[in-house]
């Protein structure tokens, strides 16, 4: 009798575990509503992997560069930029790092997985799992606080010609009829602006298409960036760059470019040689 109740109580005893253990796994699971869609690939906020991934994260506001620190890994990010540096390795991300109001949004899956996660992808919910030391991070999308339809937002063919555009304002001194040509591209603010300013850049400096996503300020204005790697530093272990922040408006039913802004920073060594 005494044997029995014995085994009851023990059976009981592992039931409970049983149910508590499925209780704690099921708290241990985050969930995250902060994730962006950029080129099919999702990013999250800075400060996600710092509160999240169990990682010491440093933002350099100067240099728009992220250094993320965790056991014997360390991850530079910098904005604009797909190559990541990983201790001594330069490797390649599928996505660059980018600023969306003013806040760091890194890709997900390569920080993820370099600090030892496992994710998951649900196309028909677009979420997104993290799984690390038996925990659960599920990365939901948010919603755009300005709705804008597909067939009123730019293109990126659009977007490269205007890129190749502003490429072009280098040698407008040899364009004839320079307000003309580039009325179908600018605002009439910026060609009187860049015609005042022909010094804005140097011929040499020729920017990439676009990587980075535009990100919508209003239902007729955007903004975007592009960087250009100068060289590298006297001691060789960070880049130069310039950065071309450019404002777009939308009228009439084209997108222009409206305004044009430079900056000059240096970054971290991410294998970019000049």
């Amino acid at each position: 009798m005494i044997f029995k109740k014995l085994t009851s109580t023990l059976l009981a005893c592992i039931m409970f575990a049983a149910f508590s253990t499925s209780i704690s796994a099921e708290d241990t699971t985050l969930e995250i509503g902060t994730g962006v869609l950029s080129n099919n690939r999702v990013l999250i906020p800075l400060r996600v992997v710092s509160s999240n991934l169990g990682a010491e994260v440093t933002w350099y506001k100067d240099g728009k560069s992220i250094r993320i620190k965790k056991d014997d890994k360390e991850i530079w990010l910098v904005a604009n930029f797909k190559n990541a540096r990983v201790n001594e390795r330069i490797i390649g991300m599928d996505s660059p790092v980018e600023l969306i109001d003013n806040t760091a949004y890194v890709p997900l899956r390569f920080v993820s997985q370099t600090l030892g996660a496992k994710l998951e992808w649900n196309p028909q919910t677009k979420q997104a799992t993290i799984h690390l030391n038996n925990q659960n991070m599920i990365v939901s999308m948010q919603e755009d606080t300005i709705q804008i339809p597909d067939s009123a937002k730019i293109t990126q063919g659009r977007l490269n010609v205007l890129s190749e555009k502003l490429n072009e304002i280098s040698g407008l001194s040899q364009i004839k009829q320079a307000g003309a040509y580039f009325k179908p591209y600018f605002t009439e603010d910026l060609i009187q602006f860049i015609l005042k300013r022909q010094d804005l850049v140097s011929d040499w400096m020729v920017y990439d298409a676009p990587e980075t996503s535009v990100y919508y300020t209003s239902s007729t204005t955007a903004t975007l960036s592009q960087s250009f790697v100068i060289g590298n530093t006297l001691t060789g272990d960070s880049h130069y760059v310039n950065d071309r922040n450019i404002e777009l408006v939308y009228s009439n039913g084209v997108w222009k470019v409206n305004q044009l802004m430079f900056n000059l920073r240096e970054i971290p060594y991410l294998g970019y040689d000049r």
